[in-house]
């Protein structure tokens, strides 16, 4: 299926459709919104379109004819595996599709699609409402409810009655918390924002801003005007600065001064609410400072014209308690309080006001109780909505939505909340979301657990969703053709047309090659309920021949259900969840639901969002062009797992194609000495390295199977890299022949996944195979990982390395100081002592058995950081002697914070599961090479040693052996 390119088929087909009838014109559109300014013009140039091409795309069924074919040819490029003959558009300019969409919705109908006027987000210019995938910002907003408080002029200015007539006029403010407008000691306004008086359908006046009047217009509240060009915009009589509203008397719903005033506030949003913000300064921390700076700031009030007598006697009202809550330390009127706590001293700090107005109205919400009015002693939260109903029923609110933030529609316009006659899914009904969510909590798997929080979370909140626009393109309705089913809607089951499609049509386009012999038409509601087990017996009356239908059913019985989807994390809150939703309402047995969900972030380049600006814009196409299919595709595994935005580095993309071709080289090398070397029984340093070729081949495994990509790079390339340079380090280049041919037939497989050119190319041109690697199985080896051959590699790794960094610093001594003279080179190292601990001694392990009884978290840290404390007072180590009490602590601290952390739990072993100082005597040979060294002892650290080396003696322990190096002179002495 090619959904990819919808979404700007849509945008011109709304285009088209719009501006031909003269709604709009010269408006940016999603894709102009996410280049920072190119029209779609210069896009389409930009992107190598031939110019005379660029007319053509007026049609929107052009751009479903022109992008697709690319789509494949550059996938096809990038090495993705699909089965093309299921590919398919989607819309109503494919009739099967369209007959599956008919179907789907027929199947919602009666029990979770209903029709009715509901408020839904709006784009103006469109007429119609915008879903998620019609917007170029904002996807995931939904209406927020507010009830606007009608806040009575009671003396209109006589210069403004010209203009507005003897229409009452009103100060409107939305407000979330309609229940302490018995708290109300006056208004705010923005001295330097733009009001406008509008008129309302029932006669009345509305000041507030024009943007919150539009949103009025369109919930039948107030009056659309059309002006020149066709657009339609508010009623507005007159249009005045805040300042100029700055002292007007008003009435104020419920609130117990008879007059209250308008003043200025510096800090109110006009792109929120109505610009217009009443003020109850006991439980609002911003109204709160806002008054007491007009109250004590005189200059203030000379400088915005504010009369003394507008906000002096205003005291504050309290008019809520908080009996079973924190809050109630801080008095009945919570805002002061706070306030005076966190020392705000102006409305102007707004990080402080911001902390304070959340704890505040969070706790007052759920924890508040009334103590004024007929509702006193009764909760906030219950008394809310029974107050707000009664303000509207009385006339003195009215119920207002708003988008929850801002949302731009793809043709460019701001939208709003309309109350439309809609069909909508019914996402909110309680059996059918309990299903979703049982199922989410199952066994179903997100491979993260924050898209899994988020999935969750989705599934809650969803709640109904419009699925019908005017025009566009989409499946009309079946019973209701005047509408047309969106983009996210249509989209939720389609993975069930995948099993069939390449049954049906033989193009991705009906039309361009011989279909399948099937008509759209002969694809009934029986049909598809068959082929799609709902039904078991095939309909009677149709067409398509019996066997035919028994094929289509048993396709769909194999590849259903769905065990992965992979997506985009932005589609959690809206496609994700609504394909769960829909599966669950098409199919009653679970069993047919999908299984498991994987989304991935954004994509970066060179840590920046891609823009042309910055170019860092990079297509598919010109990534291959660049760095080659593989190379882009080892990039991308290596940008980033989970949710995070992946980074594409274009640094990283080149050296790999140096790491590409560096391991070609070595390969082809390695195959043509295959015959010269070493064969026969395996030593232990073949076992060792053989092992270490099946944990890459395990962990590789557990990466893909988990979608942890750059990890499954690390196991695949980077660390089997590492595996065969130290194999040729430790054993000096005297490799066996079947460790190399494994290690490099395993990469090949296990890399394939990431690279499939350059894998197959090695795997049939350098290691001669005859088979191609995509269909090769996964390499199995012939037994299990041995975790004490594990153990011992790291130990052996870790050891030379702890040696090799010692033997350097005693090569490089730290610098004298200027005024001392530099010492001799020092004499280079001839031999060497190695002590071996078998096990800690007495004290230690008494601190390690105690240390064992911690919880530690993923990251090998203790869960209680205050397990030194239980150390120092367990018995065990209290009744130790003084001398040896002193050194408890460090060596605790060292090993939780040192070993531990690097280890995990098998830090606190008590003893090796394997002979240390024997494996150390069997690579006696390789230290000497490795340290540079003439003699090598290895000797129990348990036992006195003739040239004493005491220090080194002391610090051993399991799986921590120390070195002494001696120079011949050193030695010479001690003989």
């Amino acid at each position: 299926e090619e959904e990819v390119e919808e979404e700007e088929a849509e945008a011109a087909s709304e285009a088209s459709d719009a501006s031909s009838a003269g709604a709009f014109k010269g408006k940016k559109s999603k894709a102009v919104a996410k280049t920072g300014g190119l029209d779609q013009y210069d896009i389409m140039l930009a992107l190598g379109i031939p110019q005379e091409e660029i007319p053509k795309f007026t049609d929107p069924t052009f751009w479903l004819k022109y992008f697709p074919p690319l789509a494949v040819r550059d996938l096809q490029r990038l090495g993705v595996a699909v089965d093309w003959r299921r590919s398919f558009i989607t819309t109503d300019i494919n009739p099967y599709y369209d007959a599956f969409i008919r179907w789907q919705f027929l199947k919602l109908k009666d029990k979770y699609l209903a029709n009715g006027k509901r408020q839904s987000i709006f784009s103006v210019t469109t007429d119609q409402p915008c879903a998620d995938h019609d917007r170029a910002e904002g996807e995931g907003v939904n209406p927020q409810e507010y009830t606007l408080i009608k806040l009575r002029v009671k003396e209109v200015p006589s210069e403004w009655k010209a203009d507005l007539g003897e229409s009452e006029v009103f100060l409107v403010a939305a407000t979330l918390r309609p229940e302490t407008m018995y708290g109300q000691t006056n208004c705010f306004v923005l001295p330097d924002g733009e009001y406008g008086f509008f008129r309302m359908k029932n006669g009345e006046v509305f000041v507030c801003t024009k943007r919150s009047a539009l949103n009025m217009c369109y919930q039948d509240i107030g009056e659309l005007q059309e002006v020149s060009g066709g657009e339609k915009e508010p009623v507005c009589l007159l249009t005045k600065t805040g300042q100029e509203l700055v002292g007007l008397p008003l009435q104020a719903p419920l609130a117990s001064y008879d007059t209250v005033y308008a003043l200025p506030m510096l800090t109110i949003s006009m792109q929120k609410g109505t610009g217009i913000v009443t003020s109850v300064p006991a439980e609002a921390p911003d109204d709160y400072v806002c008054l007491m700076d007009w109250k004590k700031r005189a200059n203030w009030r000379e400088q915005y014209g504010v009369k003394e007598e507008w906000c002096e006697p205003f005291d504050v009202v309290e008019i809520l308690s908080f009996p079973d809550s924190e809050l109630g330390e801080l008095g009945s009127a919570s805002a002061p309080a706070i306030c005076e706590q966190m020392k705000i001293e102006s409305h102007k700090d707004k990080a402080k006001l911001a902390a304070a107005k959340k704890e505040v109205y969070q706790k007052g919400f759920y924890t508040g109780v009334m103590s004024v009015g007929p509702y006193a002693g009764t909760k906030v939260a219950d008394a809310k909505p029974i107050i707000r109903q009664e303000l509207i029923d009385q006339g003195l609110a009215v119920p207002y939505f708003e988008p929850e933030s801002k949302v731009v529609a793809r043709s460019g316009d701001e939208c709003v909340v309309a109350l439309c006659d809609q069909w909508y899914l019914k996402y909110s009904d309680e059996d059918w979301t309990q299903r979703v969510r049982n199922h989410v909590e199952g066994d179903f798997e997100m491979f993260n657990d924050s898209a899994l929080n988020n999935l969750s979370y989705a599934v809650g909140w969803l709640g109904d969703w419009a699925c019908s626009r005017t025009f566009g393109l989409g499946t009309q309705l079946p019973w209701d053709k005047q509408w047309l089913i969106e983009s996210l809607s249509d989209s939720t089951i389609y993975m069930a047309y995948y099993t069939v499609a390449h049954l049906i049509q033989s193009s991705m386009m009906p039309g361009e090659g011989k279909d399948g012999g099937i008509a759209a038409e002969h694809l009934t509601e029986g049909v598809f309920d068959y082929v799609f087990c709902i039904t078991d017996k095939p309909p009677a009356d149709t067409a398509i021949p019996q066997d035919v239908l028994r094929k289509m059913r048993r396709e769909f019985q194999f590849w259903y259900p769905v065990d992965l989807r992979c997506s985009g994390k932005d589609l959690i809150q809206n496609h994700l969840t609504m394909s769960l939703f829909n599966h669950a309402a098409v199919w009653d047995d679970s069993r047919f639901w999908p299984r498991s969900f994987f989304c991935n972030g954004h994509v970066m380049v060179d840590s920046e969002k891609m823009s042309k600006s910055k170019g860092n814009f990079l297509t598919l196409e010109e990534c291959m062009d660049a760095y080659s299919a593989d190379a882009t595709r080892i990039t991308c595994a290596d940008s980033g797992d989970g949710l995070q935005d992946a980074n594409f580095s274009r640094e990283s993309c080149g050296k790999t194609i140096l790491r590409l071709t560096t391991l070609q080289a070595w390969a082809e090398d390695a195959v043509s000495r295959l015959a010269s070397m070493r064969s026969g029984p395996y030593t232990f340093l073949d076992e060792i390295f053989d092992n270490e070729i099946t944990k890459c081949v395990n962990a590789a495994h557990e990466a893909y199977s988990k979608m942890m990509f750059s990890e499954a790079l690390r196991a695949a390339w980077f660390d089997m890299e590492n595996l065969r340079s130290q194999y040729s380090i430790l054993t000096n280049s005297d490799v066996h022949a079947d460790i190399v041919s494994r290690l490099l037939e395993v990469q090949m497989l296990i890399l394939s996944p990431i690279a499939p050119h350059f894998c197959e190319h090695l795997w049939q041109s350098v290691l001669g195979k005859d088979t191609l690697i995509v269909r090769e199985r996964w390499p199995t080896p012939q037994r299990d990982a041995d975790l004490v051959l594990a153990r011992k590699y790291e130990l052996i790794q870790g050891t030379l390395r702890a040696f090799r960094l010692q033997l350097e610093k005693m090569k490089s001594p730290k610098k004298k100081k200027k005024a001392q003279a530099e010492p001799a080179a020092p004499a280079k190292p001839t031999r060497a002592v190695i002590f071996v601990a078998k096990s800690y001694k007495d004290w230690q392990v008494e601190v390690l058995k105690v240390l064992q009884q911690e919880q530690l978290s993923d990251d090998n840290e203790p869960l209680d950081k205050d397990f030194m404390k239980r150390v120092r007072e367990a018995d065990s180590i209290r009744s130790l002697p003084k001398p040896v009490s002193k050194q408890v602590m460090p060596f605790a601290s060292f090993v939780m914070n040192k070993d531990v952390k690097a280890r995990g739990k098998e830090a606190l072993e008590l003893e090796l599961p394997f002979d240390e100082a024997s494996m150390l005597q069997d690579l006696r040979d390789v230290i000497k090479l490795q340290l540079g060294v003439k003699e090598l002892e290895i000797v129990d650290a348990d036992k006195e040693h003739p040239m004493g080396l005491e220090q080194q003696r002391e610090a051993a322990g399991p799986a921590k052996p120390q070195i002494a190096f001696l120079t011949d002179e050193l030695a010479g002495a001690a003989a």
